[in-house]
């Protein structure tokens, strides 16, 4: 006999015990509750509680999903975009289409709420046999040692943020990252949140933070990270602002880290700094936005895109003909040769879940 699933969302209260039973499978070389949780501090909060979505077996919570309502912004668009993550069951639970079907509930419901896209932070089948896709484009690029300037002096003022100040700059790198074209909304508390979130104290994992600075201000920053097991390999998690002093900045990083290389990615749209890249000789390659996406709900998706979707003259009524699948492909691609190639945002910054 099949056994009936309640999905429930959670409450306040139960905000600690899913964050202890996550850490059984994610981080279970901590101590419950003190590894996801305190990594992405915006999602295990009890203000975010009611997008907690758990199935239960004995009064006990086994498997889950968690939603985290965020609003991607680009030129002339405010997209309501639910990034799904944490997806998880314990290990005796499985086989029981536990994760899918609070996945399906989980997808109604940001239908219901007006969520024009679900961002989810992976490509496993249990995401793609449910409509999810690999959308979008941006560009991955790889800078050698050998290819930034080699005198220090070039660098510019670029500083290093202890620990104990990183929030203090919360208000002038939010502002700095709203500036970016193609971005979350982020207010100052929110980013003083993701800089003191446990993505900069894991163990095995290196992560800072570099300002760049100018005379009378800051022009830009990079959040950098080092796995224990790369050790001289860095990746940029998120980085924002003049264009022009990413050169001086990349070598500094790499200099004050001890690092022989390092990756980040670039917006397609980044005409600025894409032209930088291939100016430097550095490395770059194209590549699928982090994570797969869904349609939530198309009629608020055609509305978001309503005035890009005009200046490429096309008919509203016969996009909502669509199914889901080939609406996302009409609107980004791929194919692109085929598509609008419309812009989304980078997904894998700060906020990614």
């Amino acid at each position: 006999m099949t056994r009936h699933i309640t999905v429930k969302r959670a409450v306040p209260e139960m905000v600690n015990m899913l964050g202890a039973m996550i850490d059984k499978v994610y981080r279970p070389e901590q101590r419950p509750g003190e590894g996801m949780p305190k990594e992405f501090p915006h999602l295990f909060h009890s203000g975010n509680a009611h997008n907690l979505f758990y199935a239960e077996m004995d009064s006990t919570p086994v498997s889950m999903v968690a939603v985290l309502k965020q609003t991607a912004i680009i030129p002339g668009a405010h997209i309501p975009v639910a990034s799904i993550g944490s997806v998880v069951t314990l290990p005796q639970y499985r086989g029981q289409k536990l994760a899918t079907t609070i996945l399906k509930t989980v997808f109604d419901v940001m239908t219901q709420e007006g969520q024009a896209l679900c961002l989810i932070s992976g490509d496993r089948d249990l995401y793609l046999r449910q409509g999810a896709r690999k959308i979008g484009r941006m560009y991955t690029v790889h800078v050698n040692a050998d290819m930034l300037p080699r005198d220090s002096s070039a660098d510019g003022n670029i500083r290093y943020i202890e620990s104990h100040s990183r929030q203090g700059y919360a208000p002038l790198l939010a502002s700095i990252y709203q500036q970016e074209s193609y971005r979350f909304q982020r207010s100052a508390e929110q980013m003083a949140v993701l800089l003191n979130a446990l993505w900069f104290k894991r163990p095995h994992f290196r992560q800072e933070l570099f300002v760049i600075e100018s005379e009378l201000s800051i022009e830009g920053y990079l959040v950098v990270f080092v796995r224990e097991s790369q050790p001289q390999h860095g990746m940029i998690m998120e980085w924002a602002g003049n264009r022009d002093r990413m050169p001086g900045a990349l070598a500094h990083v790499l200099r004050q880290m001890n690092l022989n290389d390092i990756t980040f990615h670039i917006h397609a749209m980044d005409h600025w700094m894409k032209s930088l890249a291939i100016a430097h000789g550095w490395m770059m390659h194209e590549e699928p936005i982090q994570g797969t996406v869904k349609v939530a709900n198309s009629d608020v998706l055609i509305h978001a895109y309503a005035s890009r979707l005009e200046e490429e003259a096309q008919d509203i009524m016969s996009l909502k003909t669509l199914s889901d699948e080939q609406l996302l492909s009409h609107l980004f691609g791929p194919p692109f040769d085929e598509s609008l190639n419309l812009p989304f945002i980078l997904t894998d910054d700060l906020n990614y879940i």
